[in-house]
């Protein structure tokens, strides 16, 4: 039940929007090894005049993505932060940016009202 969320400092466009999406979606799934249909991802942007580094004016990128605490080694988090950078940093041009893989107890966070740890007992309790 990974949520991604991506800021972009890049002039908006429904083709770069798509484009994003479709990478954070596939990296998240390939890489994380997340479910496709549970995969939420939202891109936002920032103008050009609202970003940058060292005080002075850069186009960058900032994406997190939240997953369940436990449920990725340090190493696919690892791949992912140095996959997403090379795909963004390709859509954009070379910008720079940040990627940060953060991690929720699954008791502290859910969709549709439902807890992951409560997911996760009802799963088991299926099996």
């Amino acid at each position: 039940m990974p949520f991604v969320s991506a800021t972009l400092c890049a002039e908006p466009s429904p083709e770069l929007t798509a484009r994003a999406v479709v990478a954070l979606t596939n990296l998240t799934v390939d890489v994380l090894g997340k479910e496709l249909a549970r995969t939420t991802v939202i891109v936002q942007y920032v103008p050009a005049s609202r970003w940058a580094r060292g005080a002075l004016p850069a186009r960058g990128f900032f994406v997190e993505v939240r997953i369940t605490s436990g449920t990725n080694s340090a190493a696919d988090k690892a791949r992912y932060v140095r996959e997403v950078n090379q795909a963004l940093k390709s859509l954009l041009d070379g910008s720079a940016g940040y990627v940060a893989v953060s991690e929720i107890p699954p008791d502290s966070w859910g969709h549709d009202g439902e807890t992951q740890d409560a997911r996760y007992s009802k799963a088991g309790a299926l099996a």
